[in-house]
């Protein structure tokens, strides 16, 4: 072999392996920029989903605010309720207390009014428990007359008292 042909094959070994060097840097950067462009949709679609997640946590706060707003409200009705609860049964205490009263002072009590616990076994009170507050008068007056209906004569000593 002559220096020619080897001067030959060092130039070409040469250039053959330049070339494989700019196929790989080539190929590299061809890599890289599809891995920059991959990057950049990623992020995009992340900030999406960011913007999406934090519209979520903020919905989840209001609702979460609705839930205590709406647990107040319904602690203070349920408040409410009691207090009118007392309200009623303070003043059916007062009904009672009257109508106790009224017996001691009726003379003809012992014969026409009966037991509580015959009054509730009494058809017209059984009738009267749903019944609302207003017929509940109704109620009362009804069982201060007589059993045929017809209310009582007042006595001369009934009427000095006042109830």
């Amino acid at each position: 072999m002559d220096t020619g042909q080897l001067v030959l094959i060092i130039v070409v070994a040469v250039v053959v392996i330049a070339a494989v060097i700019v196929a790989v840097v080539i190929g590299r950067r061809k890599k890289a920029e599809v891995n920059r462009h991959r990057a950049a949709e990623l992020r995009e679609k992340a900030a999406e989903e960011a913007i999406g997640a934090h519209q979520a946590k903020a919905e989840s706060a209001q609702a979460e605010a609705n839930a205590l707003q709406a647990e107040v409200e319904a602690n203070r009705l349920r408040q409410e309720a009691e207090r009118h609860a007392e309200k009623a049964n303070e003043a059916h205490g007062r009904v009672e207390e009257h109508l106790r009263h009224a017996d001691k002072l009726d003379p003809n009590t012992g014969q026409d009014r009966s037991t509580d616990a015959d009054r509730s076994q009494d058809p017209d009170r059984r009738a009267d428990e749903g019944r609302p507050a207003a017929v509940e008068g109704e109620r009362l007056t009804r069982d201060r007359s007589g059993r045929d209906g017809a209310t009582r004569e007042r006595t001369p000593h009934e009427g000095d008292r006042n109830l």
